[in-house]
């Protein structure tokens, strides 16, 4: 999507922050954002989680981006529909979404990590 990645968490404890990106690649320009990803394909992200998300999101311009292989509680997105700071949730669908339309623009090592296919149909002149 063109952000500049400044860090990118290992797996394990990351104190609620995933990934770190920036419009610009020495993150001088705002706004911040903060990713959590959560692989849960079987369940639903709680507003726990959301809140969480909030509490790492330190500087006024900082936007949250939480992303999920599942699906979000209706309680997770009222809090983030509601509370004063941007986050922005990501389900696996929308992801998806996101990650075919910027396909062609990746590098890659980028497109290794979900390759995808086209698959091609014969359509039918009327």
């Amino acid at each position: 999507m063109g952000y500049h990645i400044s860090h990118t968490a290992n797996k394990g404890k990351d104190g609620g922050i995933d990934i770190i990106a920036y419009n610009d690649p020495l993150g001088t320009k705002p706004p911040r954002m903060v990713v959590q990803v959560k692989h849960r394909p079987t369940s639903t992200v709680p507003s726990d989680d959301i809140q969480r998300l909030a509490g790492t999101m330190k500087r006024d311009s900082d936007v949250g981006i939480f992303v999920t292989s599942g699906d979000f509680s209706s309680p997770a997105k009222n809090e983030a529909r509601t509370m004063g700071k941007h986050i922005e949730l990501i389900d696996f669908e929308r992801f998806i979404e996101l990650w075919t339309e910027y396909y062609s623009r990746m590098d890659d090592k980028q497109k290794n990590l979900l390759p995808l296919r086209p698959i091609y149909f014969l359509e039918v002149n009327s």
